[in-house]
């Protein structure tokens, strides 16, 4: 069941949230420890991505984001054609949108065209990363005119990430909820347990812990 547009400023959470769409904002100076290759600085938007995660306090939080946002520029400027840094640019815009929330309307559709082309350059990247988070900016972001928001969207490009690399748990804990989204409790269900599966068949970790504790609440709410 498609979503409907929202005329007005939704409170989204996660990292869609917003009412007013300025620029982008101005990225911090890199540190200056920072890396200066390709995979360095991909690494360490990834690094400040999953920082951001555990983070409490906003204000550091907005600093990581920054930061991210600053390593982008660079690999930017290093590679500008190249995945890492397009996929990239496209997780430093999330982040951005994520800390900045005034600002994050503003910056779906910048974070949708770095990961469009991210995936016409390397589809594979990060396991499928390019389909896999444009699935969850679809499905998150508020819908036209508003913002490009659409769940049947979503679920063609979280099924493009689980052909690509399908037994990854997060390829398939994004189809298993743009299956939900759409009204396909069934198939969700399925997909939450594949996920689940996936998962479990992993060395432990933190990761795999958390792809096994996100599929249990997926499944709980079906």
């Amino acid at each position: 069941m498609r979503r409907r547009a929202l005329g007005v400023c939704s409170a989204l959470t996660l990292l869609l949230v917003g009412c007013v769409t300025p620029t982008k904002r101005a990225a911090a100076p890199l540190p200056p420890s920072a890396p200066t290759s390709v995979e360095g600085l991909a690494a360490a938007i990834q690094d400040d991505a999953a920082r951001i995660e555990k983070e409490q306090n906003d204000d550091v939080r907005a600093r990581l984001a920054d930061e991210a946002m600053a390593y982008a520029d660079a690999c930017m400027a290093e590679a500008p054609q190249a995945a890492a840094c397009l996929y990239g640019r496209g997780l430093a815009y999330g982040l951005q949108a994520r800390t900045h929330r005034a600002q994050a309307l503003g910056l779906l559709k910048p974070m949708l065209e770095s990961l469009n082309a991210a995936d016409a350059a390397d589809p594979g990247y990060d396991n499928a990363g390019p389909a896999r988070v444009r699935s969850q900016l679809l499905l998150k972001a508020p819908s036209w005119p508003a913002g490009p928001g659409d769940p049947d969207a979503a679920l063609d490009s979280a099924k493009r990430a689980v052909e690509l690399r399908p037994q990854y748990p997060p390829n398939l804990l994004a189809l298993a909820q743009a299956l939900a989204a759409t009204g396909d409790a069934n198939a969700a269900k399925e997909t939450y347990l594949r996920a689940r599966d996936a998962a479990q068949a992993l060395p432990a970790g933190d990761s795999r812990d958390g792809w096994i504790r996100e599929a249990d609440q997926g499944l709980q709410r079906k």
